[in-house]
């Protein structure tokens, strides 16, 4: 098997979490009272020292004000990976004649994601320090968990990108192929991959490929 792509793999679970922080954004955003905050802020550093930081942790805005700037920082990257993996297109791919037989093409695995992760994500309030740091942990212990796992690919920011997943088996593998019997996850952009027609690859991680027609 190829040499995994452990940083593309993390990249894409994390830019999988962009809707929830776009929703996040909208949710939480009010730039004329942050604003408002952060000059009362330096206000009461200069005017009070280091207890202005536990005046700020104590508002009742606190939670909100992390999240946007959670959410915004996110976004951000999420940017920079869809411009990355646009990018990936264009090299690193192995070509050895290989055809493949596909077996499954769910187009519901975007969907699936935003009802499983998302919505449950968005519902959290974070308003006190609690809530927040509650809402992080959860957050943290669902990106750890999707990392060591093989459903990153179940990714909507990639459905609405127009990239398509599917499984499929190998017809003629090449001998860098370990399990030639697995059913492997490809995922493709826009056109249908042609059964009939020689593939081209390449490896990302727990058997999922970026797939085309060579």
């Amino acid at each position: 098997m190829d040499i995994e792509n452990l940083n593309l793999k993390r990249c894409l679970v994390l830019q999988s979490f962009a809707p929830l922080f776009l929703l996040l954004f909208m949710k939480h955003l009010d730039i004329s009272l942050y604003l408002k905050l952060v000059h009362r802020f330096w206000e009461v550093l200069v005017n009070t020292g280091i207890s202005a930081f536990s005046v700020a942790v104590n508002h009742v805005s606190f939670g909100s004000f992390i999240i946007s700037i959670i959410s915004t920082i996110w976004l951000i990257i999420t940017i920079v990976i869809a411009l990355g993996f646009n990018g990936m297109q264009k090299a690193g791919f192995k070509s050895a004649g290989e055809q493949i037989i596909i077996e499954d093409s769910p187009n519901d695995s975007g969907a699936t994601f935003l009802v499983t992760y998302v919505l449950p994500l968005l519902t959290d309030d974070v308003e006190s320090v609690r809530e927040l740091i509650v809402f992080l942990t959860m957050l943290i212990m669902v990106v750890l968990l999707l990392t060591r796992s093989n459903t990153f690919y179940q990714n909507p920011v990639l459905s609405a990108m127009k990239y398509r997943t599917f499984s499929f088996k190998f017809l003629n593998p090449s001998n860098d192929i370990a399990y030639p019997e697995r059913t492997y996850i490809g995922i493709t952009y826009k056109t249908s991959i042609a059964e009939e027609a020689v593939i081209k690859r390449k490896y990302i991680s727990d058997g999922v490929f970026v797939v085309y027609n060579d």
